[in-house]
């Protein structure tokens, strides 16, 4: 029995695509190393720097550079930190108006990062262990197209998803491998309410495999990394793009950001697939998770890759949905 059917919404161009995102909202504090050290072994680091984090962050970052409408929902400390990721965010076009600062340190990764891209990081969750049902006034999600979880445990999940699709959004979630971990019996809540589900190889195994396949009613997109990625019930996969990679933190954040502006435009799955096979790709050759491309840096990727055929759709169906929006404005409507 299927005890996970409902019906997937169709994307409908209606103006600016306004994408609400929730999760984890971090400071990370890179350290540059020649490798990572072993236990009770120090190593000099070459290079040092902080950037806004955490997979809802990432999320929000990119889908903002690629032109998109974006507002971020979480917790931060009321510190220094919390203050430096906000203003990260607004830098980069995030509204940042459904983050809440609390009495509490601002979550903060440590990440170690050596010349062939590997890393080792250590979290600490803080202010977004205030992530919990009836944290977000829901009312705040009227407006918004879509609704994006990244990393955000399975009681809090399943209730603003389910809040998010009675408003009538289309929703997705990206699990990580943590939540992933729990299994599928901890997970029914909240794929009962979830449009597209983002999983790596590891979450997708630790969920069961081919047994997610036959009674997931979403749709599933496996990130296989270095292999490409794949929408298994629909039978189609997207190769990789051959790069340098020098680190892939944020990657797969990219990933689904791209793989959401595209699908919410109407494209066709197999070239949704492929401008996030893309967008992964460009972003695994810059330092640091909010290294995503802009819409024109992934428009030229995939032109200097031989898709100059996909690169042209996409940038026209971009431009027809914002002259809609810029239509809908001046006639005093709403989008």
């Amino acid at each position: 029995m299927l005890w996970l059917r409902h019906d997937v919404k169709v994307p409908v161009l209606r103006g600016y695509l306004r994408f609400a995102v929730a999760g984890n909202l971090n400071l990370d504090l890179y350290f540059i190393v020649g490798r990572i050290p072993q236990p009770d072994e120090a190593v000099e680091a070459q290079q040092h720097f902080s950037r806004p984090g955490g997979a809802a962050c990432n999320v929000s970052a990119a889908l903002a550079k690629l032109g998109a409408r974006v507002r971020l929902f979480g917790f931060v400390g009321s510190d220094e930190a919390g203050r430096s990721v906000l203003e990260g965010l607004r830098g980069m076009g995030v509204d940042v108006s459904g983050v809440k600062a609390v009495d509490k340190p601002t979550g903060t990764v440590v990440v170690l990062l050596d010349k062939l891209g590997r890393r080792a990081m250590v979290a600490l969750r803080g202010a977004n262990l205030e992530l919990k049902p009836g944290s977000l006034s829901i009312e705040e999600l009227s407006g918004f197209d879509h609704l994006h979880l990244s990393s955000t445990k399975p009681d809090f999940s399943a209730w603003v998803l389910s809040e998010a699709k009675r408003l009538g959004l289309t929703t997705s979630y990206d699990p990580g491998l943590t939540v992933a971990e729990q299994g599928l019996g901890a997970l029914r809540g909240v794929l009962a309410s979830t449009d597209v589900l983002f999983l790596n190889e590891r979450e997708f195994t630790a969920l069961g495999g081919d047994l997610l396949v036959e009674r997931f009613a979403g749709l599933i997109i496996l990130k296989r990394g270095e292999r490409g990625s794949e929408a298994p019930q629909a039978g189609l996969r997207a190769e990789a793009f051959r790069v340098e990679a020098v680190d892939t933190t944020g990657a797969g954040d990219s990933f689904d950001a791209a793989f959401l502006l595209c699908w919410k435009l109407g494209l066709p799955l197999e070239e949704c697939l492929l401008v996030a096979n893309a967008a992964g790709a460009l972003k695994a050759t810059r330092v640091g998770a909010y290294s995503s491309p802009t819409l024109s840096e992934l428009l030229a990727f995939l032109r200097e890759r031989g898709l100059g055929d996909l690169a042209q759709r996409l940038e026209t169906r971009h431009k027809a949905n914002n002259q809609v929006s810029g239509l809908l404005q001046g006639s005093g409507r709403t989008c």
